[in-house]
């Protein structure tokens, strides 16, 4: 998840796909370059240890864009592939 918001935060939207579980990865993905991601608090984590294949990620992801403060509640699934963590979809978004 930190990973994945550190990608948000620098444009690195090729790392968002490769970190995304392609049967729910989009065919291509256009970043706001007006939306700086600045602060990543995690609320929760069920499952997604060492001996689990799967995982759920509660976070706030707060932005500026424009001069104003937002943010972006979600509730994010993850499946492991091998030894790679891959985001499937957001359960939530609030």
């Amino acid at each position: 998840m930190r990973s994945r918001f550190t990608a948000f935060a620098t444009g690195n939207a090729s790392y968002l796909l490769k970190t995304w579980h392609p049967d729910t990865r989009p065919g291509t993905l256009e970043l706001d370059g007006s939306q700086q991601w600045v602060r990543l608090d995690i609320r929760g984590i069920t499952d997604g240890g060492p001996w689990d294949t799967e995982g759920v990620v509660s976070f706030t992801a707060h932005y500026r864009r424009e001069g104003t403060r937002g943010s972006q509640a979600e509730t994010s699934r993850f499946t492991r592939i091998g030894r790679q963590w891959l985001y499937v979809d957001a359960l939530t978004l609030a």
